[in-house]
C-alpha cells in the first residue's frame, strides 16, 4: 500500500509569515533610510548677510521634503562691486548703488527627488516653492540746473511669490555631518507691483525743467522684465516698480546635521 506524504502550511502560520516578512521589509527600509532628519545652516549666504536655517525629513529611499527660512537685514544690492565696476563712472548710479539695502524674509519649501534612492545623500532635483516679504531703500540723486544736489531717500516694501526647480548635491563628512550644494536653481512668481516713496528737503529750488528731467530720468531706468513710473507731488516723490518675482538660487553651501 502507497502511502501518500503531502508538504504543505497550516493556515494560522500565513498570518505569522506575513508579519515576519512585513517586519524584514520595514528593517531593511529602516536601514537604507538611515538618520530621517537633516537640519542645515547656509554657510556662503554669511557673506551677502543672509541668513539661512533649513529643515530636512526623508520620507522614502529616493525623496524628502524641506522646509527653510531666510533672514536678510540691511543687505547690500547681490554683485554689488559688480556693478559698481560697471557703473561706477556715473557719480548718480554709484550712490544709488551704495546706498540701496535689502530686509527680507523669505520661506521655502521643496520637494526632493534622490534619483539613486540613498536620501539625504547623493545628487537630488528638487522643485521648490517660495514666499518672500521685502523692505527696500535707496537714496535717489540728482543735480539741478542751478548746480545744487538733490537727494531723496526712497522706500517701498513688497511681497511675491514664486517657484522654480533646485539642483544640487548632499554628501556626508561621517555619520552626523554633512555638506549641502545648492548649484543652480532659477525660479519665477508672480507679478510684483513695489510702491517708493521719498521726499526731496530741497524741492522748492527744483524748476519745472529740472522736474520733467528728473522724471525721465526716474522712468528711464532700465530694469530686466520691469517697468518704472514716477510721480511728482512735491515735495513727495513716488516711483512705482511693476514686474515678475525671478531670480536664481545658485552656489549656495549648507552645514548639516543628520539624526
Amino acid at each position: 500500500m502507497k502511502q501518500r506524504i503531502c508538504f504543505g502550511l497550516h493556515p494560522l502560520s500565513l498570518p505569522r509569515l506575513a508579519v515576519i516578512a512585513f517586519c524584514l521589509w520595514t528593517g531593511h527600509t529602516h536601514a537604507q533610510l538611515g538618520n530621517r532628519t537633516v537640519v542645515k545652516f547656509n554657510l556662503s549666504g554669511i557673506i551677502i548677510k543672509s541668513y539661512t536655517a533649513q529643515y530636512e525629513r526623508v520620507l522614502a529611499p529616493n525623496s524628502t521634503i524641506t522646509v527653510s527660512a531666510s533672514y536678510s537685514p540691511n543687505a547690500p544690492l547681490p554683485f554689488k562691486q559688480a556693478l559698481l565696476d560697471q557703473y561706477g563712472d556715473n557719480q548718480d548710479a554709484r550712490r544709488a548703488i551704495e546706498t540701496t539695502l535689502f530686509t527680507k524674509r523669505i520661506a521655502t519649501l521643496e520637494y526632493r527627488f534622490y534619483p539613486a534612492g540613498h536620501a539625504p545623500h547623493g545628487w537630488y532635483i528638487a522643485p521648490f516653492v517660495r514666499y518672500a516679504n521685502m523692505d527696500v531703500s535707496n537714496d535717489y540723486t540728482y543735480r539741478s540746473q542751478d548746480g545744487r544736489l538733490h537727494q531723496a531717500h526712497l522706500e517701498a516694501g513688497f511681497n511675491a511669490g514664486g517657484a522654480g526647480v533646485l539642483l544640487g548635491y548632499q554628501f556626508l563628512l561621517g555619520k552626523r555631518l554633512g555638506l549641502d550644494l545648492w548649484l543652480l536653481g532659477p525660479f519665477y512668481g508672480t507679478n510684483v507691483k513695489a510702491v517708493f516713496n521719498g521726499t526731496d528737503p530741497y524741492w522748492q529750488t527744483l524748476t519745472n525743467s529740472d522736474i520733467t528731467r528728473m522724471k525721465s530720468d526716474i522712468d528711464n531706468t532700465k530694469l530686466p522684465l520691469y517697468s518704472v513710473q514716477s510721480s511728482f507731488k512735491l515735495p513727495l516723490i513716488t516711483a512705482n516698480l511693476d514686474g515678475p518675482y525671478y531670480g536664481v538660487r545658485a552656489f549656495g553651501l549648507a552645514l548639516a546635521y543628520s539624526f
